[in-house]
């Protein structure tokens, strides 16, 4: 994953005011692969486009 795109779910996810954890329960994803999208890891694109839907 990109810096530009780890950045992107970083900074949407604190727009919506949400923590890891919270995004993470609301996307049925576990925290760690939350942390692993905002530290630039490797992730399933399917998973990726979970995230989005859940910031309101």
């Amino acid at each position: 994953m990109t810096t530009e795109l780890a950045d992107n779910v970083r900074r949407y996810r604190r727009r919506a005011g949400m923590s890891q954890e919270e995004l993470a329960h609301a996307a049925s994803v576990s925290p760690g692969t939350v942390r692993k999208a905002e530290q630039g890891g490797t992730i399933r694109m399917e998973t990726l486009h979970t995230l989005p839907a859940r910031w309101g």
